[in-house]
């Protein structure tokens, strides 16, 4: 990404407030983040780090106000996000950085797992993505999601938050796949329609409560064709 976008997408961080938006768009922002805790924390992987939690390094990278908190309070980890608003509001005292993960301040090897959430629309993708790999323990784990390409949805809560913003699809991921650096699963998540969200709060929430226990069938059917896309890969 060149340094004028770069500088745009920083400048709408900088100033960001969810508290400022409507309650139909909070709602789906948590459903989205209940969808990705839910398929990380199910995750096999993910499970067997939790044995031995204490022992495990975890980079959240671009944790922004700390909406995964919960998902690693109990690892050795790191918070990162390039927004210093962000990282002000998330409201814990210790182990966040501000940087780039264009260029993380961290030697090679460090982390048995990284979470990228909703950062590679952004940025530099290859240049993102092969950052995290070069930090990343032999045998870590990096989790991506993005905003997908090829979605049938399209919602533009998603796809427009007037900065940068390039959708990402599975053939990306394939693109960078390397020896030494490969794509142990990628599926497609969040399958609500945009209609949706003209109904009044209560029945919304009752919609999307259907959706969530519902996710995981939908995605079998409609595969690549959800709104997001989670890219797990590892390092060999």
């Amino acid at each position: 990404m060149n340094k004028l976008k770069s500088d745009e997408v920083k400048a709408f961080y900088e100033n960001w407030d969810v508290s400022k938006y409507p309650d139909y768009l909070k709602l789906l922002m948590e459903f989205e983040e209940n969808l990705i805790f839910k398929i990380i924390s199910e995750d096999d992987f993910f499970k067997s780090l939790s044995k031995s939690h204490k022992n495990t390094k975890i980079l959240d990278c671009g944790c922004g106000f700390g909406s995964f908190y919960n998902l690693t309070k109990d690892f050795d980890t790191l918070y990162l996000d390039f927004s210093l608003n962000l990282l002000k509001k998330f409201k814990i005292e210790k182990n966040k950085i501000c940087a780039n993960i264009e260029n993380l301040p961290f030697k090679n090897g460090i982390f048995d797992l990284i979470l990228c959430i909703n950062v590679l629309e952004h940025v530099d993708f290859k240049k993102a993505v092969f950052e995290v790999k070069r930090v990343l323990k032999t045998n870590g784990r990096a989790y991506f999601i993005v905003v997908n390409a090829d979605s049938i949805i399209n919602d533009e809560i998603f796809v427009d938050w007037k900065i940068p913003h390039n959708l990402i699809s599975k053939s990306d991921f394939k693109s960078i796949e390397t020896d030494d650096f490969k794509i142990e699963y990628i599926k497609s998540f969040y399958f609500l329609h945009p209609f949706f969200k003209l109904f009044p709060k209560l029945i919304l929430k009752r919609i999307i409560d259907l959706f969530f226990k519902n996710d995981e069938k939908i995605s079998k059917v409609l595969k690549f064709k959800g709104q997001f896309l989670i890219c797990k890969m590892v390092k060999k």
